[in-house]
């Protein structure tokens, strides 16, 4: 993901060294914190194999200094809830993608989880517990689906006390209108929710003759509930 020249963005990494040079014999300016604010001035032609990635170093400002970052160590976005901050990177394993997140709070007490993505394609959603009894947030990956076949559902993630929690995967797709599986979860505190339970509902489409309209779609509801740290019952 190549980041924008003129805008601001934060650190994912944590004592991110901050080099006078894009390259890692460089000096180094100083250590910066994670969620350190800094603005992007422009893309280096030096990369460095990150995480899986190769990734530019980028030169940035930094209060009133002009350095260099590694790309990989700049978060893609930043999110906040109360006193949650959120920061977010790339991670590839051969052909696969990951994201990992971490979460920061005011005592500045970090926790990560990495999960594995089936598209690199994807928004950021952030909520709070949604009506969910012991959760402090609710954080949705997105995906981007910008064509048939590729899905367009998303991960679910529970921030906890004491770490952030993958819950739930939900898919939707669809080829051409000629078919779609669909699926979603509903929240408590949502306009269709029910007090004390997740509702999932499954939608599946086929398109079988058009000449006469035929089409057949079966429609699956549940009441789910959270509980010892689970959804359940476990439906996948």
């Amino acid at each position: 993901m190549d980041l924008k020249i003129g805008e601001y963005y934060y650190l994912f990494g944590n004592d991110v060294k901050f080099r006078k040079l894009p390259k890692t014999s460089s000096e180094v300016i100083q250590l910066l914190k994670i969620g350190a604010e800094i603005e992007i001035i422009d893309k280096s032609r030096e990369t460095l194999n990150y995480n899986g990635i190769e990734s530019p170093f980028y030169k940035v400002k930094f209060k009133n200094n002009i350095g260099y970052v590694l790309g990989g160590l700049i978060s893609i976005e930043k999110k906040e809830n109360h006193n949650s901050s959120y920061f977010f990177a790339y991670k590839k394993n051969e052909h696969n993608y990951s994201v990992i997140i971490r979460h920061l709070n005011k005592s500045l007490e970090l926790k990560e989880i990495e999960s594995e993505l089936t598209t690199a394609e994807f928004s950021i959603d952030l909520f709070n517990n949604r009506g969910i009894v012991g959760v402090e947030n609710v954080l949705f990956i997105n995906y981007i689906a910008e064509a048939c076949g590729v899905d367009g559902g998303g991960i679910y993630f529970f921030k906890l006390k004491n770490e952030i929690k993958k819950v739930f995967e939900i898919t939707q797709v669809s080829d051409g209108g000629i078919y779609w599986f669909s699926e979603n979860l509903i929240f408590p505190n949502e306009e269709k929710g029910i007090p004390g339970r997740m509702v999932y509902q499954k939608e599946v489409g086929v398109y079988e003759d058009e000449e006469t309209n035929w089409v057949e779609i079966t429609k699956t509801s549940r009441e789910l509930k959270w509980e010892n740290e689970e959804i359940l019952p476990k439906i996948k």
